[in-house]
């Protein structure tokens, strides 16, 4: 008997022997390669070529294929491999249990995002329509539920390719999943060993590895729910942004999920991501609600999420460029997701609890506190302070909608002592201007210009941008002192706006140089040219003290207590159109005022010494006539004011006085034009020596037997002559060319007169003594009458 069972066990092993002998050579599984390639072809949107399939029977069954390849509609090849092959162990197929396994040995896939945005790997399958989805109750054959697939894809080689970007990356990839199934527990294993580089900008290196498993569980022979669980494992994937960033091989990033999934609901048991020492968890569920007749499912969304306290000290491991600050305090970031899909409501809330920093420009690390409350397409509130010694900052607000954002905003201090606060480097050291004399012209310069920014296209990208064009921001502002470089502004107020593409400043008042100012601005956006109009009211301001503390808007104008108004309006934000373009009109008064850059003593000193010599020329008992010198600098005025028009690049003063204080100055008169480009320089001055401190009212001579007193005055009033100021506002040179003509000839016509009244008084007398005595009273009368 067991002879017999022997001989047939042996004969059914030849039989099978045979049959895995003869089986492959005489059926041809390559002649179903058409059928294949045709039914795949119909659902891609592309091609894909299969190489010629055989058939093999040892210990399996295992069909060869010689090659495959994918193509795009374009013709670009997204998959490539040599080697691949499909089997199915006898021994699957004995338990009931079926796997089938498809491998591939260094396929090479490649991935190009277009400049469109698109991947070329997503595009791929052709749209299918949609069907009733099949209830989930519906039983399923067993050898189904046991049926098992792998995927086994060794040293694949996978390239990305970015259009936009320019971005190639090359990577090895392998991916192995066992046990796909119904049934059984799945295993899923990707890894790669990465060695990238993006230029000399990042570099990646290391191995990264995701592992998990799924447990599908049924109820009888139906599906009932399936539990996932992954790991991701970076912790020795090293990155490297040199100067700006740096992951080193052991710093955590990781990551752990566990999910539950049925046919009707996803839920997330919990999600744990690890980066250095951030930490997030998150945990919910996605609840599937049944299609409703034409309408779709509306899945219902429950999930939260939530940080530690990152502390923010560590991360100059990370960031070598905060090595210099050394930060301090944590920061918080809790979150909530719930409501229907096509309608979700989230709420979030970020916490920087006593952030600190050192700088080397900081004298003390200020402390900061920031609560940020997100609500639904909106921020619900946002508080953040600042402290530090003798400064405090607070920023209080809220912002409705970020696709149509509307905000209010509330800024305010108690005060900001900054020079406390920053290592301010010192004021750099004013050069003095080259000082120009006589007539001397402006030269010009053949240095070649540097190419100047187009602001007003910078502009063109928020003009375009929509969610800017619906954005309606107010920033209040309120603060008591704010001092730095030792200069101090108080109350300071008023308010930033930004609305229908107008930004602008409204109601702004601060005190400052014992004076106090009043301004408003605004400018429009929306032309290519943006517009703009402004105000602005000053009184009482110490320029003194401005200019002692290198306010660089008067250093070269004068001092004095100033009282100024101008309001105008202009276009462009480019430096020269926007000088062209611009219009105002104003007045300024100087109280108490000495010019800084035009030396008025030395500039009338000049023109009287230049023209002495040239007066007596004519009138030479002038000559050597001495004259008081006035003390560069020494010149004070009582007030100096004008009107004023700024247009087409030029700064006109036409009634522009300066009257002296008694006995300490020269009094002016006329008109003032300066070009704002080139800072040029025209004045044309009437100069009156009303307390003669130049001592050329004295001068007197004696002509032809005559006596002449004030011989450079005319009449009984003071010394007066034109005179002109030109070149630069910072190098001004003076004009003196009608200065020795004008007292040339009024010292000639003084002279004249003089000589003319001594032969009138000497005929008087001789006809008064001639009839003397003789003559009737009333005849008498009439000839003194004649005389006088």
């Amino acid at each position: 008997m067991v002879k017999k069972l022997a001989i047939a066990f042996g004969g059914l092993v030849a039989i099978l022997i045979v049959a895995i002998i003869v089986i492959p050579l005489v059926v041809d599984v390559d002649k179903y390669r058409p059928q294949i390639v045709g039914k795949a072809n119909e659902y891609l949107n592309g091609k894909m070529e299969l190489g010629k399939l055989s058939l093999s029977l040892w210990g399996q069954i295992r069909v060869e294929v010689d090659g495959l390849t994918l193509s795009d509609p374009a013709g670009r090849q997204v998959v490539a491999v040599k080697n691949a092959y499909f089997h199915l162990p006898f021994t699957s197929i004995l338990s009931g249990s079926p796997e089938l396994t498809f491998k591939m040995d260094q396929p090479d896939v490649n991935v190009i995002k277009y400049k469109s945005g698109k991947i070329n790997v997503m595009g791929l399958m052709k749209p299918t329509p949609a069907e009733a989805p099949a209830s989930h109750n519906m039983a399923l054959p067993a050898i189904a539920t046991r049926a098992r697939l792998g995927i086994d894809l060794k040293d694949a080689h996978l390239t990305y390719k970015d259009e936009l970007t320019g971005l190639d990356t090359k990577v090895d990839l392998n991916v192995i999943i066992k046990d796909l199934s119904l049934s059984r527990p799945m295993d899923l294993e990707v890894w790669s060993d990465l060695n990238l580089t993006l230029g000399k900008t990042f570099a990646l290196k290391g191995p990264i590895r995701l592992t998990g498993k799924a447990q599908p569980v049924l109820a009888g022979q139906k599906f009932d729910h399936l539990t996932l669980s992954a790991n991701l494992d970076g912790d020795n994937l090293e990155m490297n942004s040199p100067g700006m960033f740096e992951k080193k091989k052991g710093m955590a990033l990781n990551g752990k999920l566990a999910l539950t999934a049925s046919a009707d609901v996803a839920k997330l048991e919990s999600l744990v991501l690890k980066f250095f020492n951030a930490e997030v968890k998150a945990s919910g569920e996605l609840t599937h609600l049944q299609a409703v007749g034409t309408a779709p499912a509306n899945p219902l969304v429950n999930l939260s999420l939530e940080s530690n306290a990152i502390d923010f000290k560590p991360w100059v491991e990370l960031v070598p460029m905060l090595k210099d600050f050394d930060l301090g305090g944590t920061a918080q970031l809790t979150a909530n997701v719930n409501g229907p899909a096509n309608k979700i409501n989230y709420k979030a809330e970020f916490k920087v609890d006593g952030l600190t920093a050192k700088a080397p420009k900081l004298k003390a690390q200020p402390r900061i506190d920031a609560l940020v409350s997100i609500v639904t397409d909106q921020i619900d509130h946002l508080t953040m302070t600042m402290k530090a010694p003798g400064n405090e900052l607070s920023i209080q607000g809220k912002l409705a909608s970020f696709t149509k954002p509307h905000g209010e905003f509330q800024v305010t201090s108690s005060g900001m002592d900054l020079d406390q606060l920053v290592d301010f480097p010192p004021p750099a050291a004013a050069k003095a201007p080259a000082q120009a004399s006589g007539d001397t012209a402006v030269g010009k310069t053949d240095a070649a210009k540097a190419p100047v920014a187009n602001y007003d296209a910078m502009l063109d990208s928020l003009r375009k941008n929509k969610i800017a064009a619906d954005t309606a921001i107010n920033v209040g502002v309120n603060i008591k002192l704010l001092k730095a470089y030792n200069v101090k502004m108080t109350d300071i107020g008023g308010k930033l706006y930004f609305k229908d593409m107008v930004a602008g400043l409204d109601a702004f008042t601060m005190k400052v140089f014992n004076g106090s100012t009043k301004s408003y601005f605004a400018a429009n956006l929306k032309p290519q040219a943006p517009t703009y109009r402004f105000g602005s009211g000053v009184d009482g301001l110490s320029l003194a003290q401005a200019v002692e503390s290198q306010l660089a808007l008067f250093k070269n104008t004068m001092v004095g207590t100033l009282h100024f108004d101008i309001a105008g309006e202009g276009a462009s934000f480019n430096p020269d159109p926007a000088m062209q373009n611009l219009k105002a009109r104003g007045n300024l008064k100087v109280a108490q005022a000495n010019f800084t850059t035009i030396d008025v003593g030395k500039m009338v000193s000049e023109a009287l010494n230049k023209s002495i010599e040239k007066v007596g020329e004519k009138v030479p008992q002038v000559k050597g006539k001495g004259l008081h010198s006035i003390p560069s600098g020494k010149t004070k005025y009582d007030l100096v004011s004008s009107d004023f028009t700024i247009a087409g690049g030029i700064f006109t003063a036409p009634n522009f006085v300066a009257k002296a204080a008694p006995n300490d100055g020269i009094d002016l008169r006329g008109d003032v034009t300066v070009g704002m480009k080139e800072k040029s320089l025209k004045t044309n001055w009437e100069v009156i020596d009303t307390y003669d401190l130049t001592g050329a009212k004295a001068i007197s001579v004696d002509q032809a037997g005559v006596h002449v007193d004030h011989i450079l005055a005319e009449g009984n009033g003071p010394i007066k002559f034109p005179i002109h100021a030109g070149c630069t506002l910072l190098a001004p040179c003076y004009s003196y060319t009608e200065v020795p003509e004008y007292f040339a000839k009024v010292a000639l016509g003084n002279v004249t007169n003089a000589v003319a009244g001594r032969a009138k008084a000497e005929v008087q007398n001789r006809v008064q003594n001639a009839i003397k005595n003789v003559a009737p009273a009333p005849v008498q009368d009439q000839l003194n009458k004649l005389f006088h």
